[in-house]
Protein backbone atom coordinates (compact mmCIF):
# COMPACT_ATOMS: atom_id res chain seq x y z
CA UNK A 1 0.00 0.00 0.00
CA UNK A 2 2.84 2.39 0.87
CA UNK A 3 4.50 1.62 -2.46
CA UNK A 4 1.28 2.34 -4.35
CA UNK A 5 0.77 5.64 -2.52
CA UNK A 6 4.34 6.75 -3.19
CA UNK A 7 3.94 5.95 -6.90
CA UNK A 8 0.68 7.88 -7.08
CA UNK A 9 2.30 10.84 -5.34
CA UNK A 10 5.22 10.76 -7.79
CA UNK A 11 2.80 10.55 -10.70
CA UNK A 12 0.77 13.50 -9.45
CA UNK A 13 3.89 15.63 -8.95
CA UNK A 14 5.02 15.22 -12.55
CA UNK A 15 1.55 15.77 -13.99
CA UNK A 16 0.68 18.78 -11.85
CA UNK A 17 3.88 20.77 -12.30
CA UNK A 18 4.79 22.35 -15.62
CA UNK A 19 8.11 21.24 -17.00
CA UNK A 20 10.91 23.75 -16.63
CA UNK A 21 14.43 23.74 -17.98
CA UNK A 22 16.63 22.17 -15.34
CA UNK A 23 14.08 19.62 -14.11
CA UNK A 24 15.69 16.54 -12.57
CA UNK A 25 14.08 13.13 -12.16
CA UNK A 26 15.87 10.76 -9.79
CA UNK A 27 15.22 7.04 -10.19
CA UNK A 28 16.63 3.74 -9.05
CA UNK A 29 17.31 1.10 -11.73
CA UNK A 30 13.96 -0.44 -12.65
CA UNK A 31 12.06 2.59 -11.33
CA UNK A 32 9.79 4.71 -13.45
CA UNK A 33 8.09 8.10 -13.54
CA UNK A 34 5.54 9.89 -15.66
CA UNK A 35 6.63 13.19 -17.22
CA UNK A 36 4.00 15.46 -18.78
CA UNK A 37 3.96 18.66 -20.83
CA UNK A 38 1.04 20.81 -21.92
CA UNK A 39 0.57 21.12 -25.68
CA UNK A 40 -1.96 22.43 -28.18
CA UNK A 41 -2.35 19.60 -30.67
CA UNK A 42 -5.57 21.05 -32.09
CA UNK A 43 -3.44 23.73 -33.77
CA UNK A 44 -0.78 21.26 -34.89
CA UNK A 45 1.73 21.82 -32.08
CA UNK A 46 2.93 18.82 -30.12
CA UNK A 47 5.94 17.72 -28.11
CA UNK A 48 8.42 15.15 -29.39
CA UNK A 49 11.75 13.88 -28.12
CA UNK A 50 14.66 15.46 -29.97
CA UNK A 51 16.95 12.42 -30.31
CA UNK A 52 19.84 14.49 -31.69
CA UNK A 53 19.89 16.99 -28.83
CA UNK A 54 19.26 14.40 -26.09
CA UNK A 55 22.10 12.39 -24.58
CA UNK A 56 22.64 8.95 -23.06
CA UNK A 57 19.07 7.78 -23.70
CA UNK A 58 20.30 4.17 -23.72
CA UNK A 59 20.03 4.08 -19.91
CA UNK A 60 16.28 4.71 -20.21
CA UNK A 61 13.18 3.20 -21.78
CA UNK A 62 10.80 5.99 -22.79
CA UNK A 63 7.30 5.30 -24.02
CA UNK A 64 4.75 7.80 -25.26
CA UNK A 65 1.78 7.64 -22.92
CA UNK A 66 -0.42 9.59 -25.28
CA UNK A 67 -2.45 12.72 -24.82
CA UNK A 68 -5.08 13.64 -22.28
CA UNK A 69 -7.16 16.74 -21.99
CA UNK A 70 -10.60 18.21 -22.04
CA UNK A 71 -13.68 16.47 -23.31
CA UNK A 72 -14.17 18.85 -26.20
CA UNK A 73 -11.56 19.08 -28.94
CA UNK A 74 -12.13 22.69 -29.96
CA UNK A 75 -9.37 24.46 -31.86
CA UNK A 76 -7.05 26.07 -29.35
CA UNK A 77 -8.00 23.81 -26.46
CA UNK A 78 -4.98 22.54 -24.53
CA UNK A 79 -4.07 18.94 -23.86
CA UNK A 80 -1.29 17.21 -21.97
CA UNK A 81 1.28 14.80 -23.48
CA UNK A 82 2.57 12.08 -21.13
CA UNK A 83 5.74 9.98 -21.27
CA UNK A 84 6.65 7.03 -19.08
CA UNK A 85 10.35 7.04 -18.27
CA UNK A 86 11.83 3.80 -16.94
CA UNK A 87 15.40 3.51 -15.67
CA UNK A 88 17.34 0.62 -17.17
CA UNK A 89 20.80 1.10 -15.65
CA UNK A 90 22.75 3.64 -13.56
CA UNK A 91 23.90 6.85 -15.17
CA UNK A 92 22.72 10.31 -16.13
CA UNK A 93 20.70 11.18 -19.23
CA UNK A 94 19.23 14.33 -20.68
CA UNK A 95 15.93 14.23 -22.56
CA UNK A 96 15.30 17.24 -24.80
CA UNK A 97 11.70 17.80 -25.85
CA UNK A 98 10.88 19.91 -28.93
CA UNK A 99 7.52 21.66 -29.36
CA UNK A 100 6.63 22.08 -33.01
CA UNK A 101 4.33 21.35 -35.88
CA UNK A 102 5.47 18.33 -37.91
CA UNK A 103 5.64 20.34 -41.14
CA UNK A 104 7.75 23.17 -39.72
CA UNK A 105 11.56 22.96 -39.81
CA UNK A 106 12.32 24.11 -36.25
CA UNK A 107 10.68 23.92 -32.85
CA UNK A 108 9.12 27.03 -31.34
CA UNK A 109 10.46 25.99 -27.93
CA UNK A 110 12.38 23.21 -26.23
CA UNK A 111 12.45 21.80 -22.71
CA UNK A 112 14.98 19.49 -21.16
CA UNK A 113 14.91 17.16 -18.21
CA UNK A 114 17.83 15.41 -16.55
CA UNK A 115 17.33 11.84 -15.37
CA UNK A 116 19.67 10.53 -12.71
CA UNK A 117 19.64 6.77 -12.22
CA UNK A 118 21.42 5.58 -9.10
CA UNK A 119 20.98 2.55 -6.84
Amino acid sequence: MKRLLSRLLLLSVFIALPAQAGDVIKLAPGGSAIFSLQENATTGYSWRIDQGASRDLDILAISDGGRGGGRRRMVGSPSVRHWKIRALKPGRAEIVFAYQRPWEPAPVKTRSVEVEVAP
